[in-house]
């Protein structure tokens, strides 16, 4: 993986730049990480209890921030054990293999005020761009507009829609690795 990343970009609807930071957890500030925390949960799609472990057990952890500092999107890079990974797949009846995608694409999240401007696209492409080498798995819910977005950047769905707990279904994506010998 790739040490910190620094972009920076006009969003579409006003001149504010909003500036990409992607830390490893080790490397960000308690304050940081509570962030990253709130504004995950703020999204409403992530069991709240003990998310703040789980936060500081990711590969790396992607911010989004405007010019004065607020922090306005959030996304993850995960490495989830495979007991984790196999029940996700076996809910989703997939036939790929768990043990083939060890990196998870998550928790990607953009603050209400800024929601419509193509962050989550941004903060999507970034991490997949990041793990380009690697099989990469994701979960989302089972709406059309996640369902396109996910597709755009390789995602592709696996198995079938499955209850999330919480009141809607999830669908798990799949991203094959892009090696330099012209990918899977």
């Amino acid at each position: 993986m790739r040490p910190f990343c620094d972009f920076a970009d006009s969003s579409r609807q006003d001149s504010a730049m909003v500036t990409s930071s992607i830390l490893s957890p080790s490397d960000c500030t308690p304050q940081a990480l509570a962030d990253f925390e709130n504004l995950v949960i703020e999204g409403g799609t992530v069991d709240p209890q003990g998310l703040a472990q789980r936060i500081r057990n990711a590969s790396r952890l992607l911010f989004l921030r405007e010019s004065n500092g607020e922090l306005v999107g959030v996304g993850a890079l995960k490495h989830p054990l495979l007991g984790y990974r196999a029940r996700v797949f076996a809910k989703a009846r997939a036939t790929t293999p768990p043990d083939e995608y060890c990196v998870e694409l998550g928790w990607v999240a953009v603050a209400k005020s800024h929601q419509g401007r193509g962050l989550s696209r941004r903060i999507i492409g970034q991490l997949i761009s990041l793990a380009e080498n690697e099989n990469v798995f994701a979960t989302t819910r089972a709406d059309a507009r996640a369902m396109r977005f996910a597709v755009e950047y390789g995602l592709k769905p696996a198995g079938k829609p499955y209850p999330s707990g919480r009141g809607y279904d999830l669908v798990l994506y799949l991203c094959n690795a892009r090696r330099a010998s012209g990918g899977r």
